[in-house]
């Protein structure tokens, strides 16, 4: 995988930054991430994650 390449895109890096952060918060897991996720989801009442619809196969 290459590395990403820098960019002067301001609201790209912004995105990146807010990632980075966010990622940082939570430890860098993935799981930990979700978790609040799924959390906020159930105190919202508003679906905040859509899942696709899974095909039959």
């Amino acid at each position: 995988m290459k590395p990403a390449k820098p960019t002067d895109d301001l609201v790209l890096q912004e995105v990146w930054r807010i990632k980075d952060t966010l990622s940082a918060s939570y430890g860098h897991d993935v799981k930990r991430l979700f978790a609040e996720t799924r959390k906020r989801e159930k105190l919202s009442g508003h679906p905040l994650v859509r899942p696709p619809k899974r095909r039959k196969v």
